[in-house]
């Protein structure tokens, strides 16, 4: 048998070889399809799509934790800034600890008889940015220039300004991979606010705190017992004048 002839002998016995293993193979597919019918399965169920899994975020294992800071409302007359205390969840960057204390800001005081809000709750931050020398630039929407024209006085529009400044720039905000902010830049819709907004301070420069606009603890709470005696004298008195003269402060 010369080389030509072991060739073509090899090359037949290839193909029968392989015809013979897909006529086995054939048959066991034929085998199987014919088993699952008789089992009133689907043979095409396995070349459908399915779809594709819902990949479920990894639950945190880090526990949230939650810090009392202070929030700087107006006092009932409007002349000073008194403290609320109030417990915000708590990160370790420094912006977003001021985000959420300005978030609780614009909600408003808890005891609305004693304190009055500085800001409307239409207001709105559009972003922060927490500079490396400390100063944190609040970019508030322009509802907070069209609620400010309804201020009608200096010292309200102060108290808002520096209600501000006082709540971001304390140290209880201040994240463990952030420094503490130092001073308060105000923008108004990515810009610097105008002239006409605010009308009695000039905040085309970033502004720090300023604790002469802060009730003192015994101003505060002289106050606060001054005004807890003349609702507890009207409503034992019946007569109208004594509660119409009563003097409180």
């Amino acid at each position: 048998m010369n080389a030509a002839e072991r060739r073509a002998f090899f090359r037949q016995v290839f193909f029968v070889t392989w015809g013979m293993v897909t006529l086995v193979l054939l048959f066991c597919v034929g085998l199987l399809v014919y088993e699952m019918i008789q089992k009133g399965q689907n043979p095409l169920e396995f070349t459908e799509n399915s779809p594709e899994p819902t990949l479920q975020p990894p639950e945190s294992t880090m526990p949230i934790t939650s810090e009392e800071i202070l929030l700087y409302f107006a006092d009932s007359d409007g002349r000073l800034l008194a403290p609320e205390t109030r417990r915000i969840e708590f990160s370790d960057h420094t912006v977003e600890n001021c985000r959420r204390a300005l978030g609780a800001l614009i909600q408003g005081p808890r005891d609305r008889e004693v304190l009055r809000p500085i800001l409307s709750e239409a207001t709105k931050v559009r972003a922060l940015y927490l500079l490396e020398h400390g100063e944190l630039v609040v970019d508030f929407s322009r509802e907070l220039v069209v609620e400010h024209k309804k201020l009608k006085s200096a010292s309200l529009e102060a108290l808002m300004i520096y209600g501000i400044v006082q709540t971001l720039t304390q140290s209880a905000l201040k994240g463990s991979k952030e420094q503490q902010v130092k001073q308060v830049r105000f923008l108004v819709e990515g810009a610097r606010p105008q002239e006409s907004f605010p009308a009695h301070i000039d905040v085309s420069e970033p502004i720090g705190p300023d604790r002469h606009w802060v009730a003192t603890p015994e101003v505060w709470h002289g106050a606060a017992a001054r005004r807890f005696y003349c609702r507890l004298r009207d409503c034992m008195s019946t007569g109208a004048f004594a509660r119409r003269n009563s003097k409180c402060g």
